[in-house]
């Protein structure tokens, strides 16, 4: 019978550290849903655009021939497994695909494709040029292009049987032909220096709750805003402070900045106040700091493998805000930032072209800071039940009454 009170007594005082049983329970089927997700992110997928200039080839007022368009047809006949093939219309709308991550290789055919090949037929030397453009430190670029310029090396050979066939010119899109593989982690690095900033906000806010000032507080009649901001101010400096100290050992290792100061700065801010904004939420839930020590890890870890800013992860598409798509991972604030940062530092983008990743933090920070603020007050900001203001009111009555 005593085996079984302690039995009964251990059970009971489990059930009591509710959020550590959690943690104990979860982590391990939480891995494996991240360890789909990097499978999945990492699934060969290569999408090819060709832009079809060719003007054609008219030889002795016969029937016109346009070359490009047969070689759009082989490629689409012939392409491996594991690519996708499209055309374009025009050279602007494929690097905006590519420059937005919904294509990796373009392949722009010249104007003059089909009466150079028709020289090349009749032997005078002149060799057709084929750009490439694209993020030319990609991985996914690289191995997009060797596939097609195999393609397009056998369409050539059904015409001629010279070397060389034709010329190739890589084209990079923004700062991508001079930038590093470390160079382009940067970004995400950057974001994670601030999803850190979760744990440090939650114990901002429930420190005062454990520790008890939060009655001292009530009592100076101090509006739930007023606390909350306060304490964010802090948070935000840190925030900046962790952002920027990360950027300076970047570039003590050789990271080299593209993109404008005042457009980073705008991504890093908004971005500080979405996590302190989230924040809030955890320290709604919790009541100690080991609480938000062991509730924070789970969005923790959402934040640092879901968002991009450990590694590129593929979401299938919600909608489109302009350009810009949304999936499901635009949830978290941090998804956002990278794309921006990315677009910023890689594609030499300005202000102006982040808007809609602008717009979305914005949007989440203030979603995430209105449900926060109604949690916490409700949890942390009353006494016995009644509103702050309530209690005062009372007290006022009271003092009022007796002189």
């Amino acid at each position: 019978m005593k085996f079984l009170a302690i039995v009964y007594k251990s059970m009971i005082e489990q059930f009591r550290s509710f959020w550590l049983l959690i943690l104990t329970v979860l982590t391990a089927p939480f891995f494996v849903v991240v360890y789909n997700l990097i499978n999945e992110s990492y699934k060969p997928s290569y999408d090819i655009l060709l832009v079809n200039n060719d003007e054609g080839y008219n030889p002795d007022s016969a029937k016109s021939v346009n070359l490009g368009d047969s070689l759009a047809v082989y490629i689409g006949r012939t392409i491996m497994d594991g690519f996708t093939f499209h055309e374009a219309d025009s050279r602007s709308s494929a690097e905006k695909k590519i420059e937005n991550k919904k294509a990796d290789v373009a392949i722009l055919v010249p104007a003059d494709f089909s009466s150079l090949m028709h020289a090349r037929e009749k032997g005078i030397d002149s060799l057709p040029r084929i750009e490439f453009i694209g993020n030319i430190t990609d991985m996914n670029y690289i191995i997009g292009a060797i596939g097609v310029y195999d393609g397009i090396s056998n369409f050539f050979s059904s015409f001629l049987e010279s070397e060389p066939q034709f010329i190739m010119e890589e084209t990079p899109i923004g700062a991508s032909g001079t930038l590093s593989d470390f160079d382009l982690a940067i970004p995400g690095l950057l974001v994670l220096s601030i999803v850190m900033l979760m744990l440090s906000a939650s114990t901002a806010f429930v420190a005062e709750v454990e520790n008890k000032t939060m009655q001292r507080l009530k009592l100076t009649r101090i509006s739930t805003v007023g606390f909350l901001s306060g304490v964010s101010m802090v948070q935000l400096a840190v925030g900046i402070i962790s952002i920027l100290l990360t950027l300076l050992v970047a570039f003590a290792m050789g990271f080299h900045f593209e993109g404008t100061w005042l457009a980073f700065f705008v991504v890093a801010l908004l971005t500080c106040i979405s996590i302190t904004a989230f924040s809030l939420l955890i320290a709604a839930f919790t009541k100690t700091v080991t609480q938000v020590l062991v509730v924070g890890n789970f969005p923790l870890f959402l934040f640092m493998f879901f968002t991009g800013a450990m590694f590129p992860v593929n979401a299938p598409e919600w909608f489109k805000i302009g350009d810009y798509s949304v999936s499901i991972t635009g949830l978290m604030s941090p998804s956002h930032a990278v794309s921006a940062l990315y677009d910023l530092m890689i594609l030499n983008r300005q202000l102006a072209d982040i808007w809609p990743q602008l717009l979305c933090l914005t949007v989440i920070s203030i979603v995430y800071f209105a449900i926060g603020l109604w949690f916490f007050k409700r949890r942390h900001m009353r006494v016995g039940g009644v509103s702050v203001r309530v209690r005062a009111r009372v007290r006022e009555e009271a003092v009022s009454s007796k002189q």
